[in-house]
């Protein structure tokens, strides 16, 4: 195999990885949504004051949009950086942006569950869970990054 091939089967890899690294926490983000659909009110809190209380609202659509195109957003910031000609800057960029749609997923899954009365206040807490899954891409990669 051609140096070149291989580099574009290893960049394909690392395309595959990031895709699904940053593409799982917002399709299960969906799911939840999907399934909570039903339960959420008119208005459904948005951004919050330095107490905690609810300071903005949005309707269900337009809060899923919103946070549905950040999400896309670091999804493709995480394919972008899979591609990086260095190993370890690919490594790291991936699994920063795929970090991100992780706490974005689950806050979004954490204000709806709230909103939807299907989750006590004290959910925010699994927020902090999400960052580790950047730890997911950054160690597979090496894998994915193989020849």
């Amino acid at each position: 195999m051609t140096r070149r091939r291989l580099d574009a089967v290893v960049r394909s890899r690392r395309t595959l990885l990031a895709i699904v690294a940053a593409g799982l926490p917002m399709a299960v983000a969906a799911a939840v949504t999907g399934a909570w659909w039903g339960r959420l009110p008119a208005r459904i809190a948005t951004t919050f004051d330095p107490d905690g209380e609810p300071s903005g609202y949005a309707s269900p659509l337009a809060a899923a949009v919103l946070f549905g195109a950040l999400s896309a957003l670091f999804l493709g910031a995480s394919v972008w950086s899979a591609r990086a000609e260095d190993r370890n800057e690919a490594r790291v960029g991936c699994a920063v942006t795929a970090g991100f749609v992780a706490v974005l997923a689950s806050s979004w899954v954490v204000l709806v569950g709230l909103a939807s009365s299907t989750l006590s206040p004290q959910a925010w807490w699994l927020m902090m869970a999400a960052p580790a899954w950047s730890c997911v891409p950054y160690r597979v990669f090496g894998v994915a990054s193989r020849g």
